[in-house]
């Protein structure tokens, strides 16, 4: 199953969580009507109506004002407090959820070498999926193993692992549960689990109500004559079973909302260990990190005030045992888990538990095959990156030509390929040593972003020069100039991959900071008075998920399913991209516009050249971003079989691709893969 396939499929999912949650909403309704129209009839004198207790509850039931005044509180008080929950986990974010889970942030600064670990294989991990790096957290106070990934989208979204996970995991073991957390961000699970957080909070709601009614008349006391106090403590007993009333009809949806939410991600940690293990090529670096859990006293347990609340999201159950653990078994047996990996596995952990140590020295040194470590300036190349390493050392590269090279492109973003996860950690290896220290935090980072924009012709870089000091002073010039000579001349594989790693330390900025620096980019673009691809795709990009990250924008709503809804910018945009693949040459560019159209089996004719403008192909790639997965899905194979079609990918092209594939919100290609 691709990536496409798996965002439909989570599209679905969604969509049985809203048909779900709606049953059990009028479910509720229906439990609470017929309480409330109980305790009606019971307080109703029969003798003056003439009906026994159960004509009047009938009556009741079908009496359209209490059915309303009913549905209105119960529609209201479950709903809102969805809305609530929802409201106040994006209030606080992916960053507000791990530190609500006794997550500490670490950078690419960690001096711990097994937190600078797992900085690293993020990186690696991210990069190689073609997705933003999530921030990345450490719950120091878990010595378990276990870890999660928080958020809704990929540009807004966390991973958090156990200190546990850190000490006793060598690299192959982490490396493969981290693999799992990126198969949860793929597909699509990260959103849909925060949406179930939600929904069962709104229908704690009802339990919470008969709780506090309970409490709120505790302590009363009724003065006057015996009588007096007789007929108030009979009310108060009226109101104790009508709260005790509400707290079971709220606990028996709670209980089935428990039981949904566990079938539903029992399913998912499945396809997330497969995505893992074809992720790696190592099923048995994920199979030993299970091992471990199942050979550790405390196995996976999270003892986080808000980890019973959020299970769900945890790479193991968090529950130590007895009742929750086989009532809500939010994660399927590890046994079952193992033998999916590993078939020959015995069952037993005794062997494992003698071998199992926490010294965070001896695991570092366990890993299986030499890997980055983030210091070195090259493990298979020099700093700027060479044929063979980037891809893009030249101003092309040849491939096979049309179909076979599209499919394989697609499959590169739609599967998580082993062969991305190699070329990641080399890109990653290759970056400049001179860049490390800046990449590290909020000045460094956009002082390397500053450099990025930097134009080659001498008088426009001062103009834009001058622009920074206008909104930053003079104190950035030091390492702008540092990361400027480093980069001058890279690849664009190189200067994507870096501008990629800029975006954590980015992403620690206030709203007020982050402002004057997307304003201070978009001058630079403009200071030359064009907006060349390297600018806009960068810009597309890193400005584009900032602004999801501090909510200036709202992520994309599907509007379109058909390919009839969106040919006008589908027409655009491939026009845009032949014609850049075969500047000045009609006859092929025409070529490698049909090669495209074909996919969707149309005769188009491409867009006019007074039309041609990087504000209508940003505008018509705001609305293919609002297309279906399945149709994005078909429409990225178009334009690859259009940069197919001589058989030759120029970084042009390279530039555009990365813009697109960043607009529709798709994982982007990892050029690496197709050197030659």
């Amino acid at each position: 199953m691709n990536f496409f396939e798996r965002q439909e499929q989570a599209r679905g999912r969604t969509k049985l969580l809203v048909f779900l949650f709606c049953c059990a909403l009028f479910a509720t309704f229906a439990a609470v009507l017929a309480l409330v129209a109980w305790f009606a009839a019971l307080g109703t004198e029969t003798a003056s109506t003439g009906e026994t207790t159960s004509e009047l509850f009938v009556r009741y039931l079908a009496e359209p004002s209490l059915v309303a005044g009913v549905a209105v509180v119960v529609f209201l008080l479950i709903g809102g407090g969805s809305i609530f929950k929802v409201g106040e986990l994006k209030s606080l974010g992916a960053d507000g959820v791990a530190e609500a889970l006794g997550g500490t942030r670490i950078s690419r600064a960690a001096t711990d070498p097994a937190e600078r670990r797992l900085y690293n294989v993020v990186e690696e991990m991210a990069i190689a999926s073609g997705v933003s790096v999530p921030s990345v957290y450490v719950m120091r106070e878990e010595k378990a193993i276990n870890a999660c990934a928080i958020g809704g989208d990929p540009e807004s979204s966390a991973v958090a692992v156990t200190d546990g996970a850190l000490r006793s995991l060598t690299r192959d073991e982490l490396q493969g549960v981290v693999a799992h957390e990126f198969g949860h961000l793929l597909n699509g699970d990260v959103k849909m689990n925060m949406r179930l957080i939600g929904v069962l909070f709104g229908l704690q709601m009802l339990t919470l109500l008969g709780v506090g009614i309970f409490r709120s008349t505790l302590y009363l006391s009724f003065g006057g004559s015996s009588d007096d106090r007789k007929g108030a403590g009979g009310l108060v007993l009226a109101i104790w079973l009508f709260a005790f009333g509400l707290v079971v009809i709220g606990s028996i949806g709670v209980f089935f909302s428990n039981v949904i939410r566990a079938a539903i991600s029992r399913q998912r940690e499945f396809l997330a260990d497969a995505s893992a293990a074809q992720f790696t090529r190592n099923p048995a670096g994920l199979a030993g990190a299970l091992k471990k859990i199942g050979a550790l006293a405390g196995g996976s347990e999270v003892n986080a005030a808000r980890s019973a609340e959020m299970a769900h999201l945890f790479f193991g159950s968090v529950f130590s045992g007895g009742l929750m653990t086989s009532l809500f078994k939010t994660h399927p047996d590890l046994t079952e888990r193992i033998r999916r990996l590993e078939p020959t596995f015995d069952g037993s952990f005794e062997r494992f538990r003698e071998e199992m140590t926490f010294d965070a020295e001896i695991n570092l040194r366990r890993a299986a095959r030499p890997l980055y470590d983030g210091t070195a300036a090259s493990v298979r190349g020099g700093a700027n990156g060479g044929a063979g390493a980037n891809g893009a050392s030249s101003a092309s590269e040849r491939f096979p030509k049309g179909a076979a090279f599209a499919a394989a492109l697609v499959d590169a973003i739609a599967t998580q390929a082993a062969e991305k996860l190699d070329v990641a950690e080399s890109l990653l290896a290759q970056t400049p040593p001179e860049l490390e220290p800046l990449l590290a935090d909020f000045d460094g980072a956009r002082a390397v972003l500053y450099a990025l924009l930097a134009d080659s012709n001498e008088a426009v870089r001062r103009r834009q020069l001058e622009t920074i000091r206008k909104a930053e002073g003079t104190t950035l010039d030091a390492k702008i100039a540092v990361a400027f000579r480093t980069l001058a001349g890279a690849a664009f594989a190189t200067r994507s991959t870096v501008a990629k790693l800029t975006l954590p330390a980015l992403k620690t900025a206030n709203i007020a900071q982050y402002r004057k620096l997307r304003s201070t980019i978009l001058e630079l673009c403009a200071a030359d008075g064009t907006l060349d691809l390297f600018e806009y795709a960068l810009q597309a990009s890193v400005v584009r998920e900032l602004d999801v990250y501090y909510r200036l924008s709202r992520g994309t709503k599907i509007r379109f399913s058909r390919f009839e809804d969106v040919v006008e910018p589908f027409r655009l945009v491939l026009t845009y991209l032949a014609s850049e693949g075969a500047p000045g040459d009609r006859a092929a560019a025409r070529e490698a516009f049909d090669e495209g159209s074909g996919v969707f089996y149309v005769e188009l004719e491409p867009t006019p050249v007074e039309t041609r403008t990087l504000g209508a192909f940003s505008r018509a790639l705001n609305d293919l971003s609002q297309a279906t997965p399945t149709l994005k899905g078909k429409m990225l194979e178009a334009f690859y079989r259009c940069v197919a079609a001589d058989g030759v990918v120029v970084e042009r092209e390279g530039e555009l691709l990365e813009a697109i594939t960043s607009a529709l919100g798709v994982p982007a290609p990892v050029w690496g893969r197709w050197a030659r």
